[in-house]
């Protein structure tokens, strides 16, 4: 037996139409084409699929039994030739990404590495820049997506929350708070800070939180990057406060970070921010699914 795919979509658009002349024009066939194809089929099978008249063609028990089976199997070669597409496509694609510096140090560079080892074809043009910015770049259409903490709707933008972060105190490792692994925000405010400048949501959240605990962290130096801050903090200028996947780089520079102990687990959401009816290249949704997966298993404390 040697049945083509060929033979089971004219199956089908025939098993639909009832028509030789509907079967054949959807087939963009000729009658006599769809009706040899049949037959080729049939005898394939070993038995008839269709009773015929003059006027219309009904489908026979048999065929009403062998379509779920043809249905099955065209879809199944459908979506194989999606996947091969896909993975074709995943050699020469590129994904462009907006996101703050620190999330692109923190959380997306080994996630980079590791999705270019698999496909080393796939290229990334990514965008260092503060939330405000973020947001522009994906309403312009300059990058596939961005990530950062949304606190409003934007129009044009969908949101959607990629995952959440604790907030953590960053101090040098011989800090009087260094030997301490929970500080409370209050133990927080005797102390002088490095501050984020408010273009960034983590500083944003920052503001939120310590404006609902009543107090007020003393902060004499703003910057603009991580780097800047972590710099800062090692030079002993003060303390910075960090979420999560940032702390952790604040380890490899030989720093502590404090997890911070009366705010709730989950404070700074990240989120995913896309144009509305936009639709991301076979590269793009790859590598946005494996943040999520990834990001979904971050540890609560660096």
């Amino acid at each position: 037996m040697n049945i083509t795919i060929r033979q089971l979509e004219v199956f089908l658009a025939l098993f639909d139409t009832r028509s030789f002349t509907a079967a054949a024009t959807q087939r963009h066939m000729t009658q006599s084409a769809v009706s040899k194809v049949v037959a080729e089929l049939e005898t394939q099978l070993g038995f008839a699929l269709f009773d015929r008249t003059t006027r219309r063609v009904q489908p026979n028990a048999q065929a009403v039994e062998f379509h779920p089976f043809a249905v099955e199997i065209i879809a199944t070669m459908r979506s194989a030739a999606r996947s091969v597409a896909e993975l074709a496509d995943l050699q020469r694609g590129r994904v462009g990404i907006a996101a703050s510096p620190m999330m692109v140090y923190g959380l997306l560079a080994p996630l980079i590495a590791d999705y270019r080892k698999r496909y080393p074809g796939v290229q990334f043009d990514l965008h260092e820049l503060s939330t405000d910015e973020t947001v522009a770049s994906v309403l312009a259409g300059r990058v596939d997506f961005g990530l950062g903490a949304i606190d409003h709707e934007i129009a044009g933008a969908d949101t959607q929350v990629a995952f959440e972060d604790s907030m953590f105190a960053v101090v040098r490792a011989d800090h009087p708070m260094a030997a301490r692994k929970k500080v409370p925000w209050k133990a927080l405010a005797l102390w002088e800070h490095i501050s984020l400048r408010n273009v960034y949501t983590v500083r944003r959240t920052i503001d939120d939180i310590v404006a609902r605990q009543g107090i007020a962290l003393p902060s004499a130096i703003e910057v603009g990057t991580l780097t800047a801050a972590l710099g800062l903090v090692r030079a002993g200028a003060g303390v910075v406060v960090l979420p999560g996947y940032a702390a952790r780089i604040a380890q490899e520079w030989g720093l502590k970070a404090c997890a911070i102990a009366d705010i709730g687990a989950t404070v700074h959401r990240i989120h995913v921010i896309r144009r509305q009816k936009s639709t991301l290249s076979i590269a793009a949704r790859r590598f946005l699914d494996e943040l999520r997966m990834s990001a979904g298993k971050l540890p609560a404390r660096p």
